[in-house]
């Protein structure tokens, strides 16, 4: 009896300090990594988001970048990391989706090991493009133009950017159309080849795209989303046009498994709250991204299980095996 009365007031006691530690939280600055370089999209979001969402805190948000292996190392850490609410991962869709249909082995189960805490943009699509000199001007002037030329027109992607060369292999398949693909790893280089003529046809992010569609040089087709994105609403959609064919990347924070709820609740109340601004959302569209705001976080969790799935389900259709 007396073992079974220390065991009760050692479980009351845990509860009390996790609730008190949620009631004081953060009473240090909260560290939010991200999985790529200075610069890059995952990494601008990241500090946006830090920024924005800090103000709502008593304590600043910082972001700490750790690149490297596809994300794997950033994640690897958080999952790790003790779950005191200091720790926090600016997550993408390489990381949470991608890395499990493309390694055998990861050190980090997305599912198992992290706590879900908002979705911060739902909407980051790649846009099929090609050189103005093609005169190509609609999807289905595209597809007959692929068809005529079969076997002869090339599509580059840029293997750095996570979705883009999924979209480029999805499109081809599902649409039959005999493209060469050409990896790139650079956007820079892919675009100004694709704007000089030496590749015709390119996936990539509407951002990476802007200056030579602005100059004239390459004319976008669609999005490759299953919805128009709101920065270029008379651009259609993939899916307008092929049901299903869907490419869309995300961002979203997630916690080391175990970290108190509560903690969690109100990060993701800070979070919402700056993506509700509407100088937030027009400022996310110019980078190509946009949000349906922070969700909670068991429609993240959601989200993310249905996002696993749906990339098992790519990797099976373009019968990619994991390496």
């Amino acid at each position: 009896m007396a073992q079974l009365i220390r065991l009760l007031l050692a479980c009351s006691l845990a509860v009390f300090a996790a609730q008190a530690d949620a009631e004081t939280w953060p009473i240090r600055p909260i560290k939010l990594i991200a999985p790529t370089g200075p610069g890059a999209a995952t990494d601008v979001m990241a500090r946006l988001l830090a920024e924005g969402a800090g103000r709502g805190l008593p304590q600043p948000i910082i972001v700490e970048d750790m690149p490297g292996a596809s994300g794997i190392l950033a994640h690897q850490f958080v999952a790790r990391a003790a779950p005191d609410g200091y720790t926090f991962l600016f997550s993408n869709t390489s990381g949470m989706a991608i890395n499990l249909i493309s390694f055998k082995q990861l050190p980090y189960d997305p599912a198992r090991d992290f706590a879900p805490v908002a979705t911060v943009c739902s909407l980051a699509p790649q846009m099929l493009s090609v050189n103005a000199e093609l005169r190509v001007g609609s999807l289905n002037e595209f597809i007959r133009y692929a068809n005529e030329n079969r076997g002869r027109l090339s599509i580059a992607f840029d293997t750095t950017a996570g979705a883009a060369a999924f979209a480029a292999k999805l499109l081809n398949k599902r649409l039959d159309l005999g493209l060469i693909e050409v990896p790139y790893r650079s956007a820079a280089q892919m675009t100004q080849d694709v704007a000089s003529g030496v590749i015709p046809v390119m996936i990539s992010s509407p951002t990476a795209a802007r200056a030579v569609v602005d100059a004239g040089k390459v004319h976008r087709i669609a999005v490759t989303s299953n919805k128009r994105f709101p920065g270029l609403p008379d651009l259609p959609s993939l899916g307008e046009s092929v049901p299903g064919l869907v490419m869309n990347g995300w961002f979203g924070v997630v916690a080391p498994t175990g970290t108190p709820p509560d903690i969690i609740a109100r990060l993701n109340r800070a979070i919402g709250d700056y993506l509700q601004r509407p100088e937030i959302q027009q400022r996310l569209i110019a980078l190509g991204l946009a949000t349906e705001g922070a969700g909670t976080p068991e429609s993240t969790a959601r989200f993310l299980m249905e996002e696993r799935e749906r990339w098992r389900a790519v990797a099976k259709e373009l019968d990619i095996e994991p390496q």
